[in-house]
């Protein structure tokens, strides 16, 4: 939410010039809701590729012994954590999109 945030405040120029030039707010709305969606589908298959590395050492659940500590890659949520966090995303942009949406054209254009 912060970076989308931050970016809002960062492209108002843009903005402007987007709304000046006749772009409807939900068309800047959509912009930034893409935007964190992609942010967060990025960061949920980095994440999942990652903790599925992450997992590869340890031996399978088949291997167990006692006294070691079993962990099963196939077991893992990877499609549901990933779906959590592009939703988390979205919500999370959901405010910033808003906030872009409501740029006075002239008064970003002025920045």
């Amino acid at each position: 939410a912060s970076a989308l945030l931050l970016s809002t405040y960062r492209r108002r120029p843009e903005i402007g010039i987007m709304r000046a030039m006749g772009a409807p707010r939900s068309f800047v709305v959509f912009v930034f809701v893409t935007q964190g969606a992609l942010i967060g589908l990025m960061g949920g298959l980095m994440g999942a590729a990652l903790g599925y590395l992450a997992l590869l050492p340890f031996p399978s659940r088949d291997a167990f012994e006692p006294g070691m500590l079993p962990m099963d890659i196939t077991q893992g949520s990877y499609g549901l954590a990933i779906t959590l966090t592009v939703g988390g995303a979205i919500l999370a942009s959901i405010l910033p999109a808003r906030s872009a949406a409501r740029v006075d054209p002239v008064t970003a254009i002025g920045q």
